[in-house]
């Protein structure tokens, strides 16, 4: 037996909607008048209740395919006299744009990524990612043409537009969400990140620490090393970069790796006394887990408290997640009351198993206490 919640909100509908598809053919018109908009419009709403959020954007592309020139270099320049004012350039952070641009650098992406017209292309994707980022759109250059799409990458990475720059670190994350697989050598990556890494925009250096925290799940090594030769080099303000080193080791963090841990101050080997541990022991769904003890820090110490819990899969074995307590410094004798609840309701990303659970507090990478508990229907 298996418990999920139905979705409550359709981002798909938000984003992709009549209105969305009217300012791109709104646009499309003045950049050529002969653009037939309604008939576009009509065939391009017609199927959308049948589609999720990715497939409206591969059926706008493959709807612009009957309405736009046959020959690519003319259909790029259509598109990109299409494209809107560029995002405010002075910006630091959060201006995404309109995710209906991103629609151009897809149709760029699949019909231009060929010999003849790889070096427009690119150029392209450099305009429309001031617009709405060109992550997606880009991948299939680095597949198809990994030498000459890392070289304007690397322009990229030291663009005046720090939406490009950001283009040059979100672009080849080696995990970039809903976007085309890529494997590049991890020096090669690092190679952009490093001048980005002090950027002075916080939407740049957001995806140089995503980049990273994608690195070190393939290599946890070099991922710490890097932020340490960062933090030698002295080339960020140091509050910025200490942000930037957790937000990029927060999976290894997770898995209290020993390395990230020491990095962020954090001793392997801390002392501390775990007393009065109570937990419930039977949650129903819908209601919550709750956790109560009392840590004593037998130090001065620096701590970083989560509580893990193991969730029941569908085949018996279990998955864990953390969630945070507390972190900080602690002097010695200081102690913390620790209440830590935790729903059990259904949602859209979690699927609940009832059957036995466990939990246990983790204090720097130290498991203590591993209680089991019924979750029942």
């Amino acid at each position: 037996m298996s418990i999920k919640a139905k979705p409550s909100f359709s981002l798909k509908d938000q984003l992709f909607n009549k209105t969305a598809v009217g300012k791109l053919s709104t646009r499309l018109v003045d950049a050529d008048p002969t653009f037939r908009k309604k008939d576009f419009e009509r065939d391009v709403l017609a199927r959308f209740p049948k589609l999720e959020l990715k497939e409206r954007i591969h059926w706008i592309v493959s709807t612009l395919e009957t309405y736009l020139p046959t020959e690519f270099s003319a259909a790029k320049n259509t598109l990109l006299n299409a494209l809107p004012e560029p995002l405010d350039p002075n910006n630091k952070d959060d201006d995404f744009g309109e995710f209906i641009w991103v629609v151009p650098g897809e149709y760029v992406a699949k019909h231009g990524c060929t010999d003849e017209s790889l070096g427009e292309s690119l150029e392209f994707l450099r305009e429309a990612t001031k617009r709405f980022s060109s992550e997606g759109a880009i991948r299939p250059f680095l597949k198809k043409y990994p030498d000459e799409t890392m070289a304007f990458v690397r322009e990229c990475a030291i663009d005046d537009n720090y939406h490009v720059r950001r283009l040059a670190s979100e672009g080849i994350r080696p995990f970039l969400p809903w976007a085309l697989r890529v494997k590049l050598p991890i020096n090669t990556i690092l190679g952009v990140l490093d001048p980005l890494h002090s950027d002075s925009t916080r939407y740049v250096t957001r995806s140089v620490a995503n980049t990273l925290n994608d690195i070190s799940k393939i290599d946890a090594n070099a991922a710490v090393e890097t932020l340490r030769r960062w933090q030698s080099a002295g080339k960020q303000n140091t509050s910025e970069l200490a942000w930037i080193t957790r937000h990029a080791l927060r999976t290894l963090l997770k898995e209290d790796n020993p390395a990230a841990l020491t990095l962020l101050g954090y001793s392997t080997q801390p002392k501390f006394r775990v007393s009065g541990t109570k937990a419930t022991e039977v949650v129903n769904v819908g209601e919550a887990f709750q956790w109560t003890c009392t840590l004593t820090s037998l130090l001065d110490q620096k701590l970083k408290v989560n509580l893990r819990i193991h969730f029941l899969r569908a085949n018996g074995t279990h998955s864990t997640k953390v969630f945070a307590v507390k972190a900080g410094s602690f002097k010695k004798g200081d102690t913390l009351e620790i209440a830590k609840r935790q729903p059990f309701k259904p949602i859209t990303t979690r699927t609940l198993y009832p059957g036995t659970h466990f939990a246990e507090l983790v204090v720097n990478g130290i498991a203590r206490k591993k209680l089991a508990f019924e979750l029942v229907p």
